[in-house]
């Protein structure tokens, strides 16, 4: 190994030349025993090939980091023999995510890619437990809102940006096609819950059954409003946007809007409007946890620095109601029997929050989960970059996939989920 400087002196002195010479960034690590563990689990094996051959390779390798190494992956696969192995275990999801990474990671900005790109990050406030409950109890503080120009209201909807490259594509993909709920701004954050996102879960309301004369339970889908839970005994949002509530003074409205706006209330709210014959249950939502965005210098600039980063759109206030219908026929449970209907419901209602028409992901979303994965190989167009490299497949596809993985995983608890 040399030194930046010694490289240069051997160039210089025509003893080697620049092709000779590889730079590293980072490096991987085991613990003791670890990577033998690993061995032993088939997680990795053991390559046995001469240096020049190896080198050979990762030099055609590296004029193009967008294929991610996988062809060099292939080919050492099939250099110990195990060829069968490389195509029994390949995941075409597994390899696309790989090189949409490599795209955002490892290609340059001048080549349109990520690398070198500061990206403010809201998840580094996650090690300060302290500032998490800060945030969280603004949302049970009472007063002037402090929004300041160009900041979504409380009250207001946003939605995730409809850009064919999504911003939620390799991480955070529970915001992909998302419909947001702004409940607080203060100085300190921007404080929402996410609407389209139904649980396996519920909540059971008891309400008196007319035709019997007894009572009978129905269950409400918990829905996730963002990974940050609320402690006490009102841990659960409940809200409303139907016109005879807000006129019965159900609950009160979130951003003051008394007129139009969406409202919260309490679970004996919701009883209480119940009883009265005002509301059915299916017409109010419950959600579970909260999304945080800070501001603070370095970390992050709340909703408003999303707005500006084109990760979320603001909603018109004529798109409200439109998407408020499609999101009430979401109301069941979340199972595997309906997961793909839950998702169509999802992505309808966030259509439905621009008032120009948004395109999906070729047109073809009914089919989510149906149609199988495009191919990787030779005679793709390598420059349009609205696909995965070296593929047939969209990156607006893949960001949909991705979703319905993190879907299955971490709401119908299924992680082995056929994407």
């Amino acid at each position: 190994k040399h030194c930046c400087k010694n490289a240069k002196k051997l160039v210089k002195e025509g003893v080697a030349s620049v092709s000779d010479f590889w730079t590293f960034v980072g490096y991987a690590g085991w613990g003791p025993d670890q990577l033998k563990g690993e061995l032993e689990r088939n997680s990795w094996y053991m390559v046995a090939t001469d240096s020049q051959t190896l080198l050979q390779e990762l030099a055609r390798q590296a004029d193009d980091p967008r294929d991610a190494g996988l062809e060099t992956w292939t080919l050492l696969m099939n250099m110990i023999g195990r060829s069968e192995t490389a195509k029994e275990h390949a995941t075409p999801f597994d390899d696309l995510m790989l090189k949409e990474w490599a795209f955002q990671n490892l290609l340059s900005e001048a080549g349109d890619g990520g690398a070198g790109k500061q990206q403010r990050d809201p998840n580094e406030f996650n090690t300060r437990p302290q500032l998490v409950q800060t945030l969280l109890d603004l949302i049970k503080r009472k007063g002037e809102p402090t929004t300041n120009i160009g900041e979504p209201k409380e009250g207001a909807l946003v939605a995730a940006s409809g850009v064919d490259r999504s911003p939620f594509l390799l991480e955070k993909q529970e915001y992909h096609k998302s419909i947001v709920l702004i409940l607080k701004e203060d100085e300190l954050a921007t404080i929402g819950v996410i609407l389209n996102r139904v649980s396996t879960k519920g909540v059971d309301v008891q309400i008196d059954d007319k035709k019997t004369g007894g009572r009978r339970v129905v269950n409400i889908p918990l829905r996730f409003g963002g990974p940050y839970s609320i402690q006490g005994s009102q841990s659960l949002l409940w809200i409303h946007c139907k016109e005879l509530l807000r006129q019965a003074k159900i609950g009160h409205p979130i951003g003051g809007d008394e007129k139009n706006g969406i409202w919260k209330c309490t679970a004996e709210d919701v009883t209480k409007a119940i009883a009265q014959g005002l509301a059915r249950p299916e017409e109010f939502l419950v959600v579970s946890g909260v999304s945080v965005w800070p501001k603070m210098e370095g970390i992050g600039h709340g909703m408003q620095g999303e707005l500006e980063l084109k990760n979320f759109e603001p909603v018109s206030a004529q798109s409200s109601d439109d998407v408020w219908s499609i999101l009430l026929k979401q109301q069941q449970l979340l199972k595997e029997s309906n997961f793909i209907e839950s998702l169509k419901f999802s992505e309808e209602a966030w259509f439905r929050t621009s008032s120009t028409s948004r395109s999906s992901s070729d047109d073809d979303s009914s089919n989510a989960g149906m149609n199988p994965l495009g191919g990787l190989g030779e005679n793709f167009d390598e420059e349009d970059d609205s696909f995965v490299f070296k593929s047939d497949y969209k990156v607006s596809k893949l960001s949909d996939d991705a979703l319905r993985g993190w879907c299955a995983t971490f709401l119908l608890g299924l992680p082995n989920y056929e994407i």
